[in-house]
C-alpha cells in the first residue's frame, strides 16, 4: 500500500518534522543507526538556566561544582537530540541521573554533530 501524501500544512505542524536531522551509525554501540536532530528551544532553555547556576556573582562555584553542572547541561543537550527510528526521543528529562553517570566521548561527539545542525549566523547570512 502507498504511502498517503500529506498535506503542506500537516507537514509543516508536524513536530517529527520541525527540525533538521541526519542519520548517524554509532560503531561502539554494535554499529546501532541513531538520528540526531538539532536542539529544542526548550533544551536551550534548560541548557541556559544550568550555564547560568553560579553565574550571578553570589558564589563562585568550585571547578568541579562547575565541570558537573557543565556535564549537566551537555546531557540535558544530549537527551533532548538523540532519537530512535521512528523520530521519538530515546532519553526523557527523568533519564538526566541514568545519563550523566555514562556520559563519556561517544555520547559528546553525537551531540556536536546534533549541534552542527544547526544553522550558523554566518549560514543565515549568506541567504
Amino acid at each position: 500500500m502507498a504511502n498517503p501524501k500529506l498535506s503542506l500544512k500537516e507537514l509543516a505542524l508536524s513536530p517529527k518534522n520541525a527540525f533538521r536531522s541526519k542519520m548517524v551509525k554509532v560503531p561502539e554501540w554494535s554499529g546501532v543507526t541513531v538520528i540526531l536532530r538539532e536542539p529544542s528551544s526548550a533544551a536551550w532553555l534548560r541548557w541556559r538556566e544550568l550555564m547560568n547556576t553560579g553565574a550571578d556573582g553570589d558564589e563562585k562555584l568550585s571547578e568541579a561544582e562547575q565541570a558537573q553542572r557543565n556535564l549537566r547541561a551537555d546531557v540535558v543537550m544530549f537527551s533532548d537530540v538523540l532519537l530512535d527510528e521512528d523520530k521519538e526521543r530515546v532519553f526523557s528529562d527523568d533519564d538526566t541521573e541514568t545519563v550523566m553517570a555514562v556520559y563519556g566521548p561517544v555520547h559528546a561527539r553525537l551531540l556536536k554533530q546534533a549541534l552542527d545542525l544547526m544553522t550558523t549566523p554566518d549560514e543565515a547570512e549568506k541567504k
